[in-house]
């Protein structure tokens, strides 16, 4: 029986980078004769030894009891969508699609599009997306294409629900704040939104919340993530689950 694959947020490729600069530095330890040198490629080759093993100890967190504590993060922020599952909804950074899936999967009579722009250092792909939608019996209510959470392909206000999960810190270089302007633009006036993801500051301004409540929302709300699900302490990190929260409400 075909099981769908969401993926991990912790990639493979990251991990595989680290061990092997630990043993290339572990090598050049051996082969070097500068003993200031030789320390300090010692304390490299130990620090991503380390950075391996953290990442791999995540990966497996995020993967056992068939990926639990994801999916935690995943039915949260659905669980604080207020949309009724009429009309079409949008998950922007769908990666191999669970969002989309569960949501399809929740109303029977929606439509729910997703969208990311795939590629490194994740393994997600717009394949995957449709193989999972197979697996799940919502192909024919789901579809996905490459497209960037900065400019979205659609016009204002076509969709009655928007949401995002763990996507606007990752985009660099952009001002996350006008990365959901962007979101909410697409929303039709009366529609849904939530989206969850690192809301510390080092991504997000201390007023970002004012900043978004100024724009004149019918409803904006905020909860932390982790008032709602238990993580281990190796997942309360910044770059991880520390900070996170679900900004939610109605347009």
């Amino acid at each position: 029986m075909e099981t769908p694959d969401y993926g991990n947020w912790v990639p493979q490729k990251i991990m595989h980078i680290s061990l092997l600069a630990s043993i290339v530095s572990f090598l050049l330890t051996l082969l070097n004769n500068i003993q200031l040198l030789d320390t300090a490629l010692a304390i490299s080759s130990l620090g991503f030894l380390s950075l391996f093993i953290y990442l791999r100890y995540v990966h497996w967190l995020l993967e056992k009891d068939g990926q639990a504590m994801q999916k935690q993060f995943w039915n949260l922020l659905i669980e604080h969508l207020q949309w009724d599952g009429a009309g079409d909804a949008l998950d922007i950074g769908t990666g191999n699609g669970p969002l989309a899936i569960f949501l399809a999967k929740k109303y029977p009579t929606s439509t729910v599009k997703g969208i990311d722009y795939w590629g490194n250092p994740w393994t997600y792909s717009k394949e995957k997306c449709e193989i999972n939608a197979r697996i799940e019996y919502v192909s024919n209510r789901t579809s996905f294409e490459r497209a960037s959470a900065v400019s979205l392909p659609f016009d204002d206000e076509v969709f009655g629900a928007v949401l995002s999960n763990f996507v606007f810190h990752a985009i660099k270089g952009e001002d996350r704040v006008q990365l959901i302007a962007e979101a909410l633009r697409v929303l039709r006036k009366g529609g849904a939104y939530a989206f969850q993801d690192l809301f510390n500051d080092e991504f997000y301004s201390n007023d970002f919340l004012e900043v978004v409540r100024s724009w004149g929302l019918r409803e904006v709300n905020f909860v932390e993530s982790l008032e709602y699900v238990y993580v281990p302490f190796a997942l309360k990190m910044k770059h991880m689950t520390g900070g996170s929260g679900i900004l939610y409400g109605i347009k």
